[in-house]
Formats: structure tokens, C-alpha cells, sequence
């Protein structure tokens, strides 16, 4: 038994609303969310005539499980049903306006395949079969999610856990053809990415920076926190299916350490890039960008039979150093990167799956002295000095995609590691890693109850050596027990609620050991007041233990007597409203940590303070079906100990983000097969940190633009233009660091660029 649906639209109707994910997902959104909260029929059906709208479907006569994946791919309706009966059946195709309700029919008729919708967006199928003139229904299979459940995390439907998170779905990826995490994220205001060249940039939510947050690739927990002059997590964004990100308050089975919220990414598999029909396939990419002169390719196969898979992609880019808006070529910005990514499963006849995933991502290339910032003014050094970062990431999973109502579970072990040489002028290396593992099982009651129940652990550790220095180490072990039960009591009101339990073992790099644990609960409420507005609350207290700090700043004379482990108190609070095209949204935050840990070499292991995040979101925009335009806006201060924060202060907690807008539209001319679109920035001025004797964060806008067309002739080939700050703006992305320091000169970001991409599937 399968689901068969786009795992990145699970929450279709919470996402959208937020506006998160945008192309086919808005446009399922904008029709569907009106009976989100509409009563159903006496035999349970979800009455669907309020919703009005229609669809312009064009689904070929196939077969009807590929038709069911075009079908939810279009409408981001989920579909649950046994792949036996239905792996047989071919559909007759659906074309023309229709609503969900109207196409689904018209899709299954004939089939002899009925259905029953058992949420806003969630269809069960079941089939009449024969035997010996004897007929026998099967009973709907309750919709579970599918193997690597990396972003939905096995969430219910109805999980009001989800009310707030933002989704970037395989259509939005697509959309905006990351080449680094700042383009992964282009379009939403609550998400930011500091730093010009990919081994300085850092990810921060709601103006929080990822190293506090609960970061997963694939399930497999990251630890990355080595040089505060790079990044925190290289991860190629090219071959990615769909992200998550939970803002503040995250459910309690993200994982350990989410005090100010989650991040998932979940790569590709073998069925997410398979043309329908096919058992293998592949694709090849091109790309050159005139600033740098930045060439970078890319190679993937993949294929399936007899219950294996297997995928493996190869990525190369080289280039020049790029020069800004003002036509200053930045020293150590040139492009030299690798990485790959090599997937194998197997499924067996009974359901057992097992997927093991191995990938690593090299940035090798000369950078500024202090990577992520362009030069300091009053500390002449040499230009530029060789980094070498790797990161690797393996992680196997095991999952039954037959499950029970009471047996579900999934089992995840992975390793994760991040290494940084320096070669001169020390010689020095800075390595953290770690294992963990996880056993986790989900228990559905009555349909609209889960019960999420599991353990975890970690094993971290970060290192530092030279030929001087032997090697210093922290290392921090944790053991947790989870639950987050998620449900739907009435009809109008979803409600989840968890608790997890840690116990941490952490040693100094002179070998102090301190055990402490601590107990972590959140809960989330969403309520639909009618069927176009819903209102949403959510609060977590969270538990993270004692960190470990990056490599380079290890003293060993370090004392650590008296550290105390982190806590967390997150807040929010919002509203969405989505009619006839039209979506907006609203919403309060607030994240407090207590005991945050911050180390200096000469200051000690421990110098704490209170770290605090709060401001408002607002969004809003319109589906017209062929295209979408959306606006998101944030305001965040973020706070030291009640002060405003400057980006130095803030190091591996937060940035001043201040007020910052996005704008993106997309739209599809289909009869020339042309799709166009962009995004605009807007970061506001920033005059917080101008009290405290630093400069003011300057106000810029950046304009980007795309055009992409698949010929008639060659249907297998996309053709892509982008025009890439168009407006040759100078500027540093609001979160790159040291903008309000007069001695820094900032690490900029790009000028106007051009870019000529290719892809070619086979």
C-alpha cells in the first residue's frame, strides 16, 4: 500500500495561506481552501460545491497511478490507496475547466475506483474486486506519508503544527533554480541568506541564525559549527525536492536543539524525477553566467526494477572572482565546487523499504582572509588565503510502506561531517560530525487522531588541531523520548501537542563532564473561523542542552565549571484568509533564549546572556491559474541581554534583520511553452544599532528576472535566461556580517549578472 501524492503539498492549505509555496501549490490553494472547514455529508464526505473554482486539466489517456500523481501535482490533493489493485488500471485521461470534485469523477470513471475524501485535501481510494462471483470492498487506506519523510515528518493532515511553517516544494525549487541557499529562499521575507560566495553564507529565520534551530538533510541531524568566518551548512540546493521550516515553534519529533524552530531539506529520490512510465532516465545540465565568468555543469542517472533504485548526480562549477554593484571585482569570490550525491534502495514485495543516501558538496578556492567579510580597513593582511570545506552527509532509512494503523515505523541512521583546512598561515584543520539515530512510529486512531511516538540520539563532537596544538576537543552525547499527538476534534479546530525528554552528556576540551537533562513541550491550535479565514497560536518551551562551540576559538585552559544548558520560550499568533484567488496572511513572533553559551579563547568557555527574537510577518497575493504574484514582509528585532544586537555580538545566534519585503510573480504562456517571472528585494533602512555608535544598515533593491522555454521540437530540453540585479545594485545582503562596523568593508554581493541555463533529460 502508497500514498501517491507531491509529499511537499501535505499542508497545502496552511502553506499556501502563508503563501510559502507558490506555482501549482497557490493555485490548488486558491480552490480548495474555501471547504477547508466546510461540514460534511452523512456518510463523512467533505462537501465540496462551496468551493466554485475550477481547474484546466489536460491529463493523457495513461495509466491511472500516473494520472493520479498529475492529478495531485496540479491540485495538491493526496491520494491513499493499495498499489496492487491500481497498478493495472489505465485512465482514459481528463481535459477541460472542472472543479476537483468534477474532475476526480470524470478521472475515475470507469475505472472501478471509488473514493471518499477524509480531509480538506486528502483522498482514499478503494476498489471493488471479484473472486468466484464474489465481490469484496476494500477498506480506504488512511493516508500515511511515504518513505524519507525528511519535510511533512509523518504530520497529519490536519497538523496544527503546520499552521506557521513554510514550504519550498520540487515546483518552487524549479522555479527559482538554486545555484546556493540565498536563491533557495528568494521570495520569502522570514528566511534570509548572508554572504556573497556560498562558504560564508549562513541561513536565519525570523532572524535567527540555523545553528539554533533543529536542522535535518534526509532525517540526519547537522552539527556544522566550525570557523565563525564561513558558513554553517554547504548544502548543493540543485537536486533538492522540498524544504520545511518551522519558525519558532517546532513539534517536539523535529529532533533535539529546536529552540528557535526547524529546518528539513529532503533530497530527491528515484520516483520524484522519473518521467511517467519509465524505469530510468536521467538529465544533464549546462550553465554559464557573464559576472565571473562562471561556468558550472552537472550529470544524473537514475532507474528502478525489480524493487531496486538507484540514483547518482555529479556537480562541477569554476569561475572568476564577480565584481559588485559598483564595478569592484571581489577578491576570493571565485567560484570552485563539487559535489555529488549518490542514492541505492530497495522495496520489497511485502512493503519493507530500505534507502540509503550518500552525498558531500567541496568548496576549494581561495577567500578573503576572514571569510565572510570582504577586507577590514584597519587590519591590513594578505587578500585572500586557501579554504578547503567539505561536508558529507550519509544516512540510511528504513520504513514499511504498508503500514498499519498501529504500525508505522521509521528508522533513521546517519553521519554528518564538516571540515575546514586552512593551510596558511597555521596549517590548521576544524572538523565536527557526529552520529545519530532514530526509531519512530506513528498510531492512528479514528482517522483524524496521530500519535507520533519515537526516540533519538546524538553523538557529537568538534575538533581542532595544528601543527602546534594537539587536538582539542568538545564532545556532547544525548538520549530522547518524544510524543506529539496530532488531531482534529471538531471540525473547525486542529490541535497538536508534544513533549520530549533529553538527557545530554557533555565533556570540555579538558575533559570536565557535566550530565544534565530537561524536559521540552509545545503546542499548536488552528481554528477556521469560516471557510475562507483560519486563525492559528502556537507556544514551545524547548530544552537544548549545552552546545558545542566551533573548533576555533578551543583554549585548553578552558574552565568550564558552572555552564548551564540553553532554554527556549517561542511564541506565535496569526491569521489567513484565502478567496477566490486571493490569499493573505498575519502573524506575531516571539523566541526567547535563556543561558544562550557564547566562548571566547581569552573570555572562556561560557560567557552567557539572554538572546531574544520578536516582530510580525505580513503577506499577501493573487492566483489567476497560469501565474501568481505574492508579497511577504517581516519586521525582527533581535536583542542582546534587552539590547539591539549588532551582527558581531550576534555570532551563531542571530542578525539584525530589521524590515524587509519580497515580491515575487511567476506567470505561464502555455501555447509558446514560455514561463516568466522574478523576484524583487527590498531591505529597509536599519538605524537601530545607530545609538550604540555604528553605522546605520543602508536601504537596497534588487531586481531579478527569469524567462524559460521548452520547444515543440525538443520537448526534452529547457532553455533558461536570467537577468540577475538588474538594477546593478551595490549592496550586502541585510544579514551579511559587519556592515555597521566602520573598520568593515562587507563581503557584497554580485552585480548585474546574466545567466544562460540548459537542461536536457534522457
Amino acid at each position: 500500500m502508497r500514498l501517491k501524492t507531491d509529499r511537499s503539498r501535505r499542508h497545502v492549505r496552511s502553506a499556501a495561506m502563508t503563501g510559502a509555496m507558490m506555482g501549482a501549490v497557490i493555485a490548488s490553494f486558491a480552490n480548495t481552501a474555501s471547504f477547508a472547514a466546510t461540514g460534511t455529508t452523512p456518510d463523512g464526505q467533505v462537501t465540496l460545491a462551496q468551493a466554485g473554482a475550477a481547474y484546466d486539466f489536460s491529463i493523457q489517456p495513461q495509466s491511472l497511478t500516473t494520472a493520479l500523481d498529475l492529478f495531485a501535482a496540479q491540485t495538491g490533493i493526496s491520494f491513499a490507496y493499495g498499489t496492487a489493485e491500481l497498478a493495472s488500471i489505465a485512465s482514459a485521461g481528463l481535459s477541460g475547466n472542472h472543479t476537483v470534485e468534477q474532475g476526480l469523477q470524470l478521472l475515475l470513471d470507469g475505472t472501478g475506483i471509488s473514493y471518499r475524501f477524509t480531509g480538506s485535501t486528502t483522498v482514499s481510494l478503494k476498489a471493488t474486486v471479484r473472486s468466484n462471483s464474489d465481490s469484496a470492498v476494500l477498506e480506504p487506506i488512511r493516508v500515511v506519508d511515504t518513505p524519507g519523510r525528511g519535510v511533512g515528518l509523518g504530520r497529519h493532515p490536519y497538523a496544527a503544527d503546520g499552521a506557521n511553517s513554510i514550504e519550498i516544494g520540487p515546483e518552487d525549487i524549479a522555479r527559482r533554480n538554486p545555484v546556493n541557499l540565498r536563491d533557495l529562499y528568494a521570495g520569502d521575507s522570514a528566511v534570509s541568506v548572508g554572504g556573497g560566495v556560498p562558504a560564508a553564507q549562513k541561513v536565519y529565520v525570523n532572524g535567527i541564525e540555523e545553528t539554533q534551530l533543529a536542522v535535518t538533510i534526509d532525517g540526519n541531524r547537522q552539527n556544522n559549527k566550525v570557523f565563525h568566518h564561513n558558513g554553517t551548512n554547504l548544502i548543493d540546493p540543485s537536486l533538492l525536492k522540498s524544504v520545511r521550516v518551522d519558525p519558532g515553534v517546532a513539534p517536539a519529533d523535529t529532533g533535539p536543539g529546536a529552540l528557535g524552530g526547524s529546518i528539513a531539506y529532503e533530497t530527491a529520490d528515484v520516483a520524484d524525477l522519473l518521467e511517467p512510465g519509465r524505469d530510468y532516465g536521467g538529465f544533464a545540465t549546462g550553465s554559464y553566467e557573464t559576472n565571473g565568468d562562471t561556468f558550472i555543469s552537472s550529470l544524473s542517472a537514475y532507474g528502478k526494477s525489480n524493487g531496486f533504485e538507484a540514483l547518482g548526480y555529479f556537480k562541477r562549477g569554476t569561475g572568476d572572482d564577480y565584481e559588485d554593484g559598483a564595478g569592484n571585482t571581489l577578491n576570493g569570490s571565485e567560484t570552485d565546487i563539487m559535489s555529488f550525491l549518490v542514492k541505492g534502495g530497495y522495496e520489497s514485495t511485502t512493503g519493507h523499504r530500505l534507502e540509503l543516501s550518500a552525498q558531500e558538496y567541496r568548496d576549494d578556492a581561495p577567500r578573503p582572509y576572514r571569510a565572510n567579510i570582504g577586507s577590514l580597513t584597519n587590519r591590513p593582511t594578505q587578500t585572500t588565503r586557501n579554504y578547503e570545506l567539505k561536508t558529507k552527509n550519509y544516512v540510511l532509512n528504513y520504513s514499511l510502506t504498508n503500514p498499519t494503523d498501529l504500525i508505522d515505523p521509521i528508522i533513521t541512521l546517519g553521519f554528518s561531517e564538516a571540515e575546514i583546512n586552512v593551510a596558511e598561515p597555521f596549517d590548521s584543520e576544524g572538523r565536527t560530525g557526529g552520529w545519530t539515530g532514530k526509531i519512530e512510529n506513528d498510531f492512528r486512531f479514528a482517522d483524524v487522531n496521530v500519535l507520533t511516538a519515537g526516540a533519538d540520539f546524538y553523538h557529537n563532537w568538534a575538533k581542532y588541531e595544528d601543527p602546534s596544538t594537539p587536538e582539542l576537543e568538545e564532545k556532547a552525547t544525548n538520549y530522547g523520548l518524544y510524543a506529539q499527538f496530532r488531531t482534529r476534534p471538531i471540525d473547525k479546530l486542529s490541535i497538536s501537542a508534544g513533549v520530549r525528554g533529553d538527557y545530554q552528556e557533555f565533556e570540555g576540551v579538558g575533559g570536565q563532564k557535566f550530565n544534565n537533562s530537561g524536559l521540552s513541550g509545545n503546542i499548536s491550535a488552528e481554528v477556521f473561523a469560516t471557510d475562507y479565514l483560519s486563525f492559528n497560536a502556537g507556544y514551545s518551551n524547548a530544552w537544548g542542552g549545552i552546545d558545542l562551540q566551533e573548533t576555533y576559538i578551543f583554549n585548553p585552559s578552558w574552565d568550564y565549571d558552572g555552564i548551564e544548558p540553553a532554554r527556549s520560550n517561542s511564541y506565535t499568533a496569526g491569521l489567513k484568509l484565502s478567496h477566490a484567488g486571493f490569499f493573505a496572511d498575519a502573524g506575531v513572533f516571539k523566541t526567547e533564549i535563556e543561558e544562550a553559551r557564547e566562548a571566547t579563547y581569552s573570555g572562556g568557555p561560557y560567557i552567557p546572556f539572554d538572546f531574544s527574537s520578536k516582530g510580525f510577518t505580513l503577506g499577501a497575493g493573487y492566483n489567476w491559474g497560469a501565474g501568481f504574484v505574492r508579497m511577504s514582509y517581516i519586521d525582527a528585532d533581535v536583542e542582546i541581554d534587552g539590547v539591539a544586537g549588532d551582527s558581531d555580538t550576534l555570532q551563531y545566534f542571530g542578525t539584525p534583520l530589521g524590515r524587509v519585503i519580497n515580491l515575487e510573480a511567476a506567470h505561464t504562456v502555455e501555447q509558446f511553452a514560455l514561463r516568466v517571472g522574478g523576484n524583487v528585494e527590498l531591505a529597509l533602512k536599519n538605524e537601530d544599532l545607530v545609538s550604540q555608535g555604528n553605522q546605520a544598515l543602508e536601504a537596497y533593491e534588487v531586481v531579478n528576472l527569469f524567462a524559460e522555454h521548452s520547444p515543440d521540437f525538443a520537448e526534452f530540453l529547457t532553455l533558461r535566461l536570467e537577468a540577475n540585479n538588474v538594477l546593478d545594485e551595490d549592496y550586502a545582503d541585510r544579514t551579511t556580517y559587519g556592515q555597521e562596523f566602520s573598520n568593515v568593508a562587507p563581503m557584497n554581493e554580485p552585480g548585474r549578472s546574466f545567466m544562460l541555463y540548459a537542461k536536457a533529460k534522457f
